[in-house]
């Protein structure tokens, strides 16, 4: 665990540093886009000005030009006037063309700009006059001498007209220049606004940067170390909730008011309810018992029916602040297993003691009275405790086999059996157990040639089949045993005569059966039907009842 919460530091330490690096990169990159701003305002501002140079300078150059060229026009006038020679008047025919040329320029520069286009309206007027003028000045020279005084007499009617021409065009340069002024003025002005709110939101930028360095990483670090402690508590909630899915013993967790929170598959499987069902209902909604069963938690098996079902339940209990948890585990199987242990044990106690108390009656016997008995009393009391002491060695030999039989180590010697005899050693160990009121005969066929088999697992076995009435409870009854074998090495016994007619059971033994099998033809069987045998009591048939042969 300490390994595991160390790489976790050094992992939530690797996101601080990325953080940081993120952060720096970012300053740089505010401290470029500050530096880019600004080139760009400059830049913006050169554009400007060369836009302005476009517009601006063209205009205030060509209404120069303009008045220039009027002028160009009243010296080749004036020099006609005095010369009449008519290659005077090339400078008026040239100026006059460049006239229309910069009307026509003038025009199209101030089609954006109304106060500037209206001040050409007066200017093309005055012009308009002054070429009214030149022309009749031209004719009247043209005309001879007389015409030449009246152009001479009305030179200051031309004056006046060009004075006032003058001072229109001294407007329209006043306000290109104003207009120059003031373009240049608010790009200035837009320069400096434009700088300063770069320079302000780079400072911002720059502030917020500093802080994030200087705090972010650190929460981050914070959040990082949460987020990974809440990932593990996750984890080891949903690998809790895999166990516990898993788990053989049903669980389920109430809170103060006994609802269920948690109902696991072994309570699904257990109480035949699904959980989406079981969830937030009251326990005892859900089985009425529930409370019987908390108050009986912590001690000796508690039965409950279930479906119809007795149950044998062991509970335990676990509370905790705001509920508690129930851990119920079906132990019917144990029980069972307990009980049949127990019944077990009294029926061996019970065989153990019959021939143990059949030898030491013998043997006191032989011990108290010896002088007094015959020989051939004391004979049948010897006979009595060999037989007793062979029977005691059966039982013993019953329980080894049922031991390995469980384990699955139950090995068979076989070898070749007299039948008869075995048969006939089975009725002569009975006859010695046997009531008076019950009597033996062992029917043997004329023939019985020897099998191969186990001999001691199939004495077991006929013993087990009860062939005399010797444990029977009736009071009088005549039981047949009858054996017989074929060719195909089977052996056969049956049991006394019961109030159906007879009963049979058809035991043999045939080469190579595996060790511990309980397949039919071997010399034994699982130990819980010899158990039941060693216990139970066979029906009787009346005395004298009818006997079978059984192969």
């Amino acid at each position: 665990m300490r390994w595991r919460i160390g790489r976790e530091l050094e992992r939530a330490v690797a996101a601080k540093r990325r953080v940081q690096i993120a952060l720096i990169v970012l300053i740089l990159l505010l401290g470029a886009l500050l530096a880019t701003g600004t080139y760009s305002a400059f830049a913006l501002y050169q554009s400007a000005e060369d836009r302005y140079i476009h517009l601006l300078f063209p205009l205030r150059t060509r209404s120069q030009d303009l008045v220039l060229q009027m002028v160009n026009e009243e010296t080749g006038v004036r020099g006609y006037m005095i010369t009449s020679d008519r290659k005077t008047l090339y400078p008026y025919f040239a100026g006059r063309a460049n006239v229309r040329a910069d009307l026509a320029r003038i025009e199209q520069l101030t089609a954006t700009r109304p106060d500037l286009h209206d001040e050409l309206a007066p200017l093309r007027a005055d012009i308009q006059d002054l070429h009214g003028y030149f022309d009749r000045q031209v004719t009247f020279v043209a005309d001879g001498i007389l015409g030449q005084r009246r152009a001479r007499a009305d030179v200051l009617g031309g004056q006046k007209i060009f004075n006032r021409f003058r001072g229109d065009a001294k407007k329209l340069e006043t306000s290109i220049t104003a207009f120059v002024d003031q373009t240049r003025s608010d790009q200035r002005r837009t320069f400096l606004r434009a700088v300063g709110l770069l320079a302000a939101s780079g400072l911002f930028a720059l502030a917020i940067a500093v802080f994030l360095m200087r705090r972010v990483p650190e929460r981050l670090r914070q959040l990082y170390s949460d987020e990974e402690q809440a990932r593990i508590r996750a984890e080891q909630g949903a690998n809790a909730a895999r166990a516990l899915a898993h788990v053989s013993d049903a669980v389920v967790m109430l809170d103060d008011s006994s609802r269920i929170l948690s109902w696991n598959t072994a309570a699904e499987e257990l109480f035949g309810i699904p959980g989406q069902v079981a969830m937030g209902r009251p326990a005892g909604a859900i089985f009425p018992e529930f409370g019987v069963l908390v108050e009986r938690s912590g001690g000796d098996l508690t039965p409950v029916r279930i479906g119809g079902e007795e149950r044998w339940l062991a509970i335990s209990l676990s509370r905790f602040e705001g509920g508690s948890v129930v851990t119920l585990r079906d132990a019917t199987a144990e029980h069972t297993l307990e009980r049949a242990r127990a019944d077990f044990v009294t029926t061996a106690s019970h065989e153990l003691r019959t021939p143990l108390t059949a030898v030491y009656g013998s043997i006191r016997t032989l011990l108290d009275r010896e002088p007094e008995l015959e020989e051939s009393t004391r004979r049948r009391l010897m006979r009595m405790i060999e037989q007793e002491s062979e029977h005691l060695t059966q039982i013993v030999d019953q329980l080894l086999v049922a031991a390995q039989l469980d384990r699955g180590r139950l090995r068979l010697e076989e070898r070749e059996c007299d039948v008869a005899q075995l048969c006939a050693s089975v009725v002569e160990g009975a006859e010695a157990r046997k009531p008076d009121s019950i009597s033996l005969r062992l029917v043997v066929p004329p023939r019985t040639p020897p099998v191969m088999c186990d001999p001691p697992r199939l004495r077991q076995v006929i013993v087990n089949t009860r062939p005399a009435g010797a444990r029977s409870r009736c009071a009088s009854s005549t039981g047949q045993t009858a054996c017989a074998s074929t060719s195909r090495t089977r052996a056969s016994a049956s049991r006394p005569p019961s109030r159906h007619g007879s009963s049979r059971s058809s035991i043999g033994s045939t080469p190579r059966w595996p060790a511990a099998s309980a397949a039919p033809g071997s010399a034994c069987t699982s130990r819980a039907r010899s158990s039941s045998r060693w216990a139970g009591c066979s029906p009787c048939a009346p005395a004298g009842g009818p006997a079978r042969r059984s192969r």
